[in-house]
């Protein structure tokens, strides 16, 4: 399985291809510093869907390959594999209003290692530099 965190700072489009439902999380930070998993919309089915984003972090899981594509606005994607040896991070605090601190709260979950040797889910990201349609 192949677990996709996105950091967006500011409003954005994507565009999400996989083969398989997918359900996409917000997660919303606590009084007590922690985080909560909301889902964010409706299941995706297999397919393109295009989904709009508004500031926040974003995450969801696959067992098969998946293509993300930013449109517009400001993405950053990590992803790895599960592995019990190299668990998941617990997500960054929230950001600052400013945003000044993002690139070094992402880069605590970013870095992590991948998984078990075998046929690995891939995640191609791309980014869109002629905008949203």
């Amino acid at each position: 399985m192949r677990r996709v965190n996105m950091y967006v700072d500011q409003p954005s489009c994507i565009e999400l291809h996989v083969r398989e439902t997918v359900r996409i999380d917000r997660l919303q930070p606590t009084a007590a510093d922690e985080y909560v998993a909301e889902q964010h919309g409706a299941l995706l089915a297999p397919g393109v869907t295009q989904l709009q984003l508004d500031q926040g972090i974003y995450h969801l899981r696959t067992l098969d390959d998946a293509q993300l594509r930013v449109l517009s606005g400001g993405v950053q994607a990590a992803s790895m594999v599960d592995d019990p040896k190299n668990p998941w991070p617990p997500p960054p605090p929230p950001p600052n209003t400013d945003g000044a601190a993002a690139s070094a709260v992402w880069a605590a979950v970013a870095g992590k290692g991948y998984g078990p040797c075998g046929r690995v889910p891939a995640l191609r990201v791309a980014y869109d530099t002629a905008g949203a349609p």
